[in-house]
């Protein structure tokens, strides 16, 4: 019997004032399901229109037959036409990734810092590259040229190197994966970045909305927008 999925979003502005990503979740008519988040950049207004357009454009592309570079080519395209309809949403743009799970299969495709989760077999792994600074100063820190807390604290940390803003795109993260039976899948903007990857683990079970309730409960004052999209087995 052919595996079958099904998944669940919510998302929570946390301490910020406006609320900039923007998600979807669609069962397409191939019978696989596709999870897209978006985390936009660009103030109130730019943030939130840059996510949605590139959230939407995605979708539309692959429910008209694309794969996920055809929705990826065609939400970069999206943000940037956005941009230049509107002088007040110039630099504008979006972190995005898309997951689409199949049987027992999911591919995946992101640019930004936006992460994807694999939980299984009491694992828990991030699957998707992250384009912020953040390697390159861990980096740092594994060579002993910086401290961890230091790091931690960087001004240039979250700084983006990539992002969908209707520019060529030269760093673009793809992949597929095999899946096994207790597999569940974790689509998240990165203010999942308050709970370590411990804490994650031990509530990747809980809905959607516990979830994100664990991350408020950390209590951090800057916060971020938070989104999570589950994906999950139908038992």
């Amino acid at each position: 019997m052919t595996t079958r999925w099904r998944g669940e979003g919510g998302q929570h502005q946390g301490a910020r004032p406006y609320q900039e990503d923007s998600w979807r979740l669609v069962t397409l008519g191939d019978g696989s399901v596709l999870a897209v988040v978006a985390d936009g950049m660009g103030g109130h207004a730019g943030g939130s229109v840059a996510s949605q357009l590139a959230v939407d454009a995605f979708i539309h592309a692959v429910e008209q037959g694309g794969g996920l570079d055809d929705g990826l080519h065609d939400a970069n395209q999206a943000v940037g036409r956005g941009a230049l309809a509107r002088h007040e949403l110039t630099g504008m743009g979006a972190t995005l990734i898309a997951a689409q799970v199949r049987g027992d299969e999911v591919r995946w495709i992101s640019v930004g810092d936006s992460p994807f989760y694999l939980v299984e077999a009491g694992k828990i792994a991030r699957l998707n590259a992250d384009h912020s600074m953040a390697p390159q100063i861990d980096a740092l820190v594994a060579r002993g040229m910086l401290s961890a807390e230091d790091a931690e604290h960087h001004p240039g940390r979250h700084t983006l190197r990539e992002a969908v803003m209707g520019e060529p795109l030269t760093l673009v993260d793809r992949g597929s994966r095999r899946l096994g039976p207790d597999a569940r899948l974790l689509v998240c903007s990165d203010g999942i970045h308050s709970l370590s990857n411990e804490q994650l683990l031990a509530q990747a079970s809980l809905p959607v909305e516990r979830i994100i309730a664990g991350v408020l409960a950390v209590a951090k004052g800057h916060q971020d927008n938070i989104t999570v999209v589950k994906l999950e087995r139908v038992r």
